[in-house]
């Protein structure tokens, strides 16, 4: 039997499918980013009289969106490239980033922006208005500017205590009148109903500034997926096809979440399916397990299925057969229908008509059990496609062919 030092020195040398991992994380932040050229335009757009004026006016900004939409990585870039643009222009210009699930409240946030800006600021003994006029003052010596996003703004709007500390964010220099602007701010939030919880004289400084991120496409999921995978993966890793199954499960205009970020979590958990199993590339049921994984409820689907009635189980396993025989991420209905008839006979069932199976498709469809879409390029003719991500498919196999079994 092999040492514990053996098996955890196999396991740190054998080889992997990822080059750089990181890259797949959340906390990374890419050098491009695809499909939200737009919004880098409106935030270039809404601080442009910074760099003509620097510290004529504060600038409010809100950038909103569901979750995964780009809003972090996009504040982050736009702060880098800002923090550059305004050095070669002579102007002493930071970013900071802040999240308020961890800074919860007003004093914990000017600390954590203090710190992050060198600034040294009592933690304890001040008022959150005092150490506000600590900070202020402390960027006019220091001839300093700072952009600030807030993150996760939801959670701190919400909070008992956040209307009267938001007066003292957004209007921070009501008391500087002559004063030079050197505080900026990014608000980050997942709904523009965030403001519904704000006292209006603070509210109306937000609602000048919206910049909105709608869920990703299919298209931009894959155009995201590609590039980021070209980064994190060695060649050959993952198939193209592969890629936009991924973009298919989460595109928000296929039924999906829109959000890159779940999409990125299911690549680095098909990754790690490959590796714990000591193989060179990633397959569809890797991408399935890791779509468990990411989102647990599907799991539930598992144990659903043994509500479905005898007919609508064949009708599955037609499915899974189907997909498992062309080793793809969807098939035609023609092809289900094949099996279909030949499980029927197996499971002395008399098959149903194609009316009949269709309605039995988009039912499955509406219960979470399958995916489908419309043909498109590599297919002849027009056909309903079907697929299946809410589990490994040997998996659900095995699975309803013993609740078929039982029946």
């Amino acid at each position: 039997m092999p040492s514990v030092e053996k098996i955890i020195e196999d396991e740190i040398s054998s080889p992997s499918v990822f080059k750089e991992k990181h890259k797949l994380y959340p906390e990374y932040t890419p050098s491009s980013l695809p499909h939200r050229e737009k919004q880098l335009k409106q935030l270039a757009q809404l601080f442009k009289s910074f760099f003509s004026s620097p510290g004529e006016e504060m600038q409010r900004v809100m950038l909103v969106g569901s979750f995964g939409t780009g809003k972090t990585v996009t504040s982050k870039l736009f702060g880098a490239s800002a923090s550059s643009l305004a050095s070669r222009n002579g102007i002493r210009l930071k970013y900071v980033h802040v999240n308020c699930y961890k800074s919860r409240t007003l004093p914990q946030i000017i600390y954590n922006i203090s710190l992050d800006l060198g600034i040294t600021l009592p933690q304890r003994g001040l008022s959150a208005q005092e150490l506000m006029r600590g900070l202020i003052e402390e960027l006019e010596r220091r001839n300093t500017y700072a952009i600030v996003a807030l993150d996760e703004f939801d959670y701190f709007a919400l909070m008992s205590s956040g209307l009267n500390s938001i007066y003292v964010l957004v209007r921070a220099y009501d008391e500087y009148v002559n004063k030079k602007k050197r505080l900026h701010f990014i608000f980050i939030s997942r709904s523009i109903s965030t403001l519904e919880n704000i006292d209006p004289s603070s509210s109306t400084y937000f609602l000048k500034n919206i910049v909105e991120f709608s869920p990703y496409t299919y298209s931009e999921l894959y155009d995201i997926l590609k590039e980021r995978a070209d980064e994190a993966l060695y060649p050959g890793v993952i198939s193209d096809d592969e890629l936009k199954y991924i973009s298919m499960i989460e595109g928000y205009d296929k039924g999906g979440s829109g959000s890159a970020r779940t999409a990125l979590e299911i690549l680095v958990r098909a990754g790690e399916s490959a590796d714990s199993e000591k193989r060179s590339s990633i397959t569809l049921d890797d991408i399935r397990k890791a779509h468990v994984i990411v989102k647990p409820e599907l799991a539930m689907l598992q144990d659903q299925v043994s509500a479905l009635d005898r007919h609508e189980l064949v009708l599955y396993l037609s499915v899974i057969k189907a997909l498992k025989g062309s080793g793809s991420g969807f098939v035609r209905i023609g092809d289900v229908e094949k099996i279909y008839r030949v499980l029927c006979e197996a499971y002395n069932l008399q098959p149903r008509r194609h009316t009949q199976v269709y309605t039995h498709i988009l039912e499955l469809r509406s219960m979470g059990f399958i995916q489908t879409k419309s043909s498109g390029k590599g297919f002849r003719g027009k056909s309903t496609l079907i697929g299946i991500s809410a589990a490994p498919l040997y998996v659900l196999e095995s699975k309803v062919e013993e609740l078929l079994k039982r029946e």
